[in-house]
């Protein structure tokens, strides 16, 4: 074969190939090793709208790893108290022990269901602010978020504070 020959047949396929479409497999999905959190928000209400008060924070979090984790609470600079939550026949308790999220289940916090509550707010919080807050997490990495602050009617719990104990 001549050089000639070779060198324009190799030209001819280096000039096919920028006219053919390439095959395109589809990427192998990397495993995503964490958590995610979508959907997150504060409510605004009566409780919330003054320095303290008390709110919730409702998200979904969906569980990527390979092992069951916790929400534990979290923290913002609005409020000295972080909980986990559970409303149980309309009475809001504490969740001894965090959220448990078994590995690839989402859980939703939701009024009326499990969240997490801020405690004696150092700020009033109304519809449109936006609060900075850290979801933390036993067996994942913790997560920080603008949330904005809506009214919501739905949760049918009761976010009066239980009455002191006497003595």
């Amino acid at each position: 074969m001549s050089k000639k020959f070779t060198a324009g047949f190799v030209s001819l396929a280096v000039a096919l190939s920028l006219l053919t479409p390439a095959v395109v497999l589809p990427a192998q999905a990397a495993p995503n090793a964490g958590v995610t959190i979508t959907d997150a928000w504060i409510r605004s209400s009566e409780y919330s709208d003054h320095i303290g008060g008390m709110t919730g924070i409702f998200a979904k979090i969906t569980n990527r790893t390979n092992h069951t984790v916790v929400l534990t609470g979290g923290s913002t600079k609005i409020a000295p108290m972080v909980q986990t939550h559970q409303v149980i026949n309309g009475v809001m308790s504490h969740k001894d022990g965090g959220i448990k999220i078994a590995k690839g289940a989402t859980v939703t916090l939701q009024p009326g269901g499990l969240h997490v509550m801020l405690m004696n707010l150092q700020k009033p919080i109304v519809a449109g602010d936006i609060v900075k807050f850290t979801f933390a997490f036993k067996g994942a990495k913790s997560q920080t978020f603008n949330l904005v602050a809506k009214p919501v009617v739905a949760g049918g719990e009761s976010y009066s504070p239980s009455p002191a104990p006497t003595n």
